[in-house]
């Protein structure tokens, strides 16, 4: 902040300089509350005003205002003065004495000047729009007159807003309703059409009213206005209402940027108010964190010095009790020496000797002071290790030391110790060995129940062993102790003998009882470990007590159960990793596939077991905590410690588990998928399936060389086509796509996956490793259900369907009280298509089971083991799957299409026309005495069924077709399937009419009916029969005589584009015409046009298609669809 300005910046404008007016003191002013400032009594406000300061700023407008007085940044006196004040006040505080509260940067002060500057700075705005310098002391915003009527224009605009949304449904209403203009002139209806629309179209400007738009707009206002009314005029008035819309909206957003611009600088200096006063907060934060930082070190220096003091005082104290120990020992060894009489420690530290007789001190021979001696001793040795380190990097003590007498009482006191320091932790660890054979229950309570082991009095000894060589020793007897004692199924001395009959798993034919044994094992070694673990959290955790004597030893409860469970679990003769290796090897020499079964049991109860039991002792390692005697709960100093060590013991189990499961994993898989392909193709073969061998897969050499075991590729057996299609629709039905086959080979799928989440797991920490083995689960079984088993039969009932008709014609009508022909296409085709559907769904539902929770099926195993990879490579074979398998049933369907279309064909062909053979006994040829197909009946002839004998027979036999379709073929396969047979047998019968048959009136009757009958049966299934609708139009050519066929061609009107025409095509309708058996009559040069056609013909100035070659295929379905 410079003498003449200071920096503010708006958040919407280019970075400017709000300046000061200039210096000067802030002095309370009375002639500035005289001239209609309002101003408090507060002697507070003494710092918004200066005598010489303000009369300034009052009496000139600065240059920058009258250059760009609307755009300007304000420019700021009152909160400068402020500061520039309180600077004053902190350099001298006597200058300023008496008002120093009014220069204390409160945020109630800045609020105050930064009022005043707001006031000032719209005062020096408006002075310089009218260049009126009296404005500066008395102007205020809510006297200027802009200002009020700004005001008063929002508050009638809101009020029209309001008003417009309240009646906005009935201004909607009013632009539809009619009713109103009855009685009233043209002119007065307009005024009324235009008034309607006016309150519409303030609705949509003002209110941005839903469902509106201005197209609506302009449509409401040009529905109104009658053919007969001048446009022009309303458009006018529309155009002088739009203006007026116009500039009420213009002056509206005038009033917005005005109104933004008043609040705008104000924003800014009471946002520059509120930094400052944030600033003065820190200044005086940061002046207290100095105080507290330099109180703070002084206090931690003094603390320091103590504590160094303290300290000191302590080593001294234990050097000086060193000292004298050592002395004392010293002293024995050489009476000891001297006397010739060896000191028989053992018997006095083990209490044989009387303590009266006894030549050791107390504090080794009694038993009560074993801690105290275990510390002495500890300090003991800890001095003559000294001495051998001080003589291999020969420091001064190697001088000191030199000398043969004080190198031999040196020697002779360290073999002492050395004696004493082993009988005293002899006498421990048998203290230890007799209490926890005592044994009794486990029972750490307070007040331990009756029988309970005694806890506290191990703890006490292990305390005390624990200062020997850091209780290796200990650690080695107790656990000695606990798998001879709690594991004789492992570590039993009749484990060693070589007799099989008493080892504890034996060659038993029953999986049951194996999978029992490793059950009971498995339980056994788990209860016994969190038993012992909790046993070991509270004897061999460190007393916090005597923390600054056990160095390390709030972790030795994890060393120890560390060494137990590697004895348990590795023991390389005993362990159970032994003992499984060894079961397995017995079900290895077995060599059948039953023992390949058992083994694969095996397989999975031990991982499964084994999951189980390491969850349990991770859980058990993460419930151990080193509880104080009295409170029970974890010391607080050690928690990070504890935390560690707990991590390393789960790194550990960890590490064991895997090295129990990771030697089996990828025997297991390769063993699963086996039996489990030799499973799927034993359940086929035992159903009399024959199966096609194919060239066994070819091991890789490179693998072998590595010692790598390869992973199984299972062939592909599919089964024998040509076998299916000797033992027929029937057969298949009975034998591959039996139920029960089906339901066999998903369960033995479903259970290789329920056996591999039990082997992997199904979590994210082994997520990898389980999808990995799922996925080649799946794919297997996605190889077997397609390739062997699914695909060839689809194959397989497709090519035993015929190609062709019979050669022989049928004998029409068929009789509807016996079962009809198939049509080429026996029901039993669509039902092995149903089965094969049944299956598919069935393998999808029962092996991906997406979406079904606690399925324990592929999509939920992969999506809780979150492998993304193996999850869209799943899908892939998933899809592949059912794309193959749809296209070989597509291929299946399209065949018996085929074969439906060639049958229609013999029936509506070769069995219709043969009806009129001469001299045939059917009844059409009694009918028409002549040729031209049987719809050239004479006039006058009374036919006896409604229906041709051809057309109905034929739809006989596909009505009795429909629901074996159904029930094969999915809804949306149905329709395209039967919209396709609709327009095969469309195509046939058109094809047929137009080229070699006539229609008399007569037979266009039965024509028509045949037409009807066929476009119901198309009906029955889909929508898209257009094509047959459109020909019932044109069999109408053929009933009326020929007068009326131009209106059917052109319509009423003659219109061309109107009529069959315009639906059909002309020269399809044409050509439909010309099979009316009068359009043509036989004259001595050949056939002739009837004189109604020519006549038709010249009429319409069109030609006739058929004078030339007529393009069939222009009367496909397709084309008339």
């Amino acid at each position: 902040m410079s003498r003449d300005g200071y920096p503010m910046g708006g958040p919407n404008r280019r970075r400017q300089t709000m300046k000061s007016g200039g210096l000067g003191t802030f002095m309370d002013d009375p002639r500035s509350r005289s001239r209609g400032r309002s101003k408090s009594k507060d002697a507070d406000l003494s710092i918004m005003s200066g005598v010489s300061g303000v009369d300034r700023i009052y009496d000139t407008i600065p240059d920058e205002y009258l250059y760009n007085s609307k755009n300007i940044e304000p420019t700021l006196y009152f909160l400068p003065r402020l500061l520039e004040n309180n600077a004053e006040a902190r350099r001298d505080p006597t200058a300023v004495a008496g008002k120093k509260k009014a220069y204390h940067l409160t945020l109630r002060n800045l609020i105050k000047a930064a009022e005043e500057d707001v006031r000032l700075h719209r005062a020096r705005v408006q002075a310089a729009q009218i260049k009126d310098v009296r404005l500066l002391r008395n102007y205020q915003l809510e006297t200027d007159p802009e200002y009020k009527e700004r005001t008063d224009r929002f508050k009638e605009r809101q009020a029209l807003i309001d008003e417009l949304n309240d009646q906005a449904h009935a201004i909607l209403e009013g632009l539809h309703d009619n009713q109103d203009g009855q009685g009233l002139t043209q002119a007065e209806r307009a005024q009324v059409h235009l008034a309607r629309w006016q309150r519409a179209l303030e609705l949509y400007v003002h209110t941005q009213h839903e469902g509106m738009d201005w197209q609506s707009i302009f449509e409401y206002l040009l529905g109104g206005i009658s053919e007969d009314q001048d446009i022009s005029q309303v458009l006018q008035e529309a155009s002088q209402l739009c203006s007026a819309v116009v500039d009420s909206t213009t002056q509206a957003l005038k009033d917005a940027e005005a109104y933004v611009a008043d609040l705008e600088s104000p924003y800014l200096i009471r946002l520059e108010a509120h930094s400052l006063y944030a600033n003065e907060c820190m200044r005086q934060v940061g002046e207290i964190e100095d105080q507290f930082k330099t109180s703070g070190r002084t206090a931690l220096q003094i603390g320091h010095q103590l504590e160094h003091a303290e300290l000191k005082r302590n080593q001294c104290e234990a050097a000086s009790m060193l000292i004298r120990r050592w002395w004392m020992m010293e002293s024995l060894a050489e009476t000891e020496k001297n006397s010739g009489k060896p000191i028989d420690v053992e018997a006095e530290i083990r209490g044989i000797i009387s303590p009266g007789a006894c030549k050791l001190d107390p504090l080794f021979t009694r038993s009560e002071n074993s801690l105290d001696a275990a510390k002495a001793l500890k300090q003991l040795r800890a001095v003559v290790r000294s001495r051998g380190n001080a003589a291999a990097t020969g420091s001064a003590t190697t001088a000191m030391t030199a000398d043969k007498a004080s190198s031999r009482r040196f020697a002779i006191t360290a073999n002492l110790i050395t004696r004493t320091s082993d009988a005293v932790e002899g006498r421990l660890l048998n203290a230890f060995s007799e209490v926890y054979g005592a044994g009794g229950i486990y029972d750490f309570s307070s007040k331990p129940r009756p029988g309970a082991i005694d806890w506290r009095e191990l703890r006490a000894l292990a305390q005390a062993l624990l200062l020997f060589d850091s209780g290796r020793n200990l650690h080695k007897r107790y656990v000695d102790m606990v798998v001879g004692s709690r594991f004789p199924e492992l570590f039993s001395p009749q484990m060693d003998d070589g007799d099989e009959d008493t080892m504890y798993f034996r060659e038993a034919s029953d999986a049951d009882a194996t999978r029992s044994k490793l059950t009971n094992l498995f339980q056994r070694v788990g209860e016994v470990c969190t038993a012992e673990f909790e046993l070991i959290a509270h004897v061999f955790g460190a007393d916090e007590n005597r923390t600054d004597l056990l160095d390390g030893n709030e972790e030795m409860p994890l060393v120890v159960a560390r060494a137990l469970l590697q004895r348990v679990v590795s023991d390389p003769s005993h362990g159970l990793q032994a003992r499984i290796n060894a079961l397995l090897a017995s079900i290895d020499r077995q060599g059948d596939l039953e023992a390949a079964a058992k083994k694969l049991d095996t397989f999975v109860v031990v991982h499964e077991k084994a999951a189980g039991l390491f969850s349990l002792l991770i859980g058990a390692a993460e419930a151990m905590a080193f509880r104080d005697e009295s409170s029970g709960t974890s010391k607080s100093s050690s928690k990070a410690n504890q935390g560690n060590a707990v991590e390393s013991l789960k790194g550990f189990l960890r590490s064991q588990e895997l090295a129990i499961t990771n030697a089996h994993r990828q025997a297991y898989v390769n063993l699963e998928l086996r039996l489990m392909h030799h499973d799927c193709c034993n359940i086929l073969d035992h159903a009399g399936c024959a199966m096609v061998k194919n060239a066994p897969l070819r091991p890789d050499p490179t693998l072998a060389e590595k010692g790598i075991l390869e992973e199984f590729r299972a062939p592909v057996l599919p089964l024998h086509k040509e076998s299916l299609k000797r033992i027929g629709f029937t057969g298949i039905l009975a034998g591959p796509l039996k139920q029960s086959l089906m339901i066999q080979t998903l369960v033995r799928g479903t259970d290789s996956l329920v056996r591999a989440r039990l082997m992997f797991g199904a979590n994210k920490r082994s997520g990898e490793a389980t999808s990995r083995v799922i996925l080649r689960i799946y794919s297997q079984m996605c190889s077997f259900f397609g390739e062997a088993f699914l695909f060839p039969i689809v194959e397989t009932i497709g090519d035993i369907l015929p190609v062709s008709a019979p050669s022989q014609p049928p004998q029409l009508p068929f009789d509807e009280e016996q079962e009809p022909p198939d049509l080429g296409v026996a029901a039993a085709f669509w039902v092995c298509l149903e089965h094969v559907s049944s299956v598919a769904k069935a393998f999808d539902r029962e092996l991906w089971a997406e979406g079904r929770e606690d399925s324990q099926r592929v999509w939920e195993t992969l999506e809780e083991c979150g492998d993304s990879n193996s999850m869209a490579i799943a899908r892939e074979e998933r899809v592949l799957f059912y794309t193959k398998l749809e296209k070989r049933g597509e291929a299946a369907i399209l065949k018996a299409l085929n074969t439906l279309s060639a049958h229609m064909q013999w029936i509506i062909v070769t069995g219709g026309e043969s009806m009129l053979a001469t001299g045939g006994t059917r009844i059409l040829s009694s009918l028409t005495g002549q040729s031209g197909g049987p719809y050239a009946i004479p006039a006058n002839t009374i036919a006896e069924n409604s229906n041709s004998p051809a057309v109905k027979s034929l739809l006989y036999c596909l009505r009795r077709q429909l629901p074996s379709i159904q029930a094969a073929l999915t809804q949306e396969t149905l329709t395209r399937f039967w919209t396709a047979l609709s327009m095969r047998m469309y195509d046939i019968f058109v094809s047929r009419l137009l080229q070699y048959y006539y229609i008399t009136t007569a037979g266009a009757v039965i024509l028509l009916e045949d037409i009807k009958s066929m476009t119901n049966v198309a009906q029955l299934v889909g929508t898209k029969h257009d094509h047959w609708l459109k020909l019932i139009e044109l069999v109408a050519l053929y009933l009326p005589s020929p007068g009326g066929i131009t209106s059917m061609l052109t319509g009423p009107e003659g219109d061309p584009g109107k009529g069959l025409f315009a639906k059909v095509g002309r020269d399809q309708a044409l050509v439909f015409l010309s099979r009316r058996q009068d359009y043509r009559y036989k004259a001595a040069a050949g056939m002739k046009k009837s004189s109604w056609v020519t006549d038709m013909l010249t009429s319409l100035n069109v030609t006739d298609p058929t004078d030339g070659v007529v393009n069939m295929s222009l009367f496909a379905a397709s084309r008339m669809g």
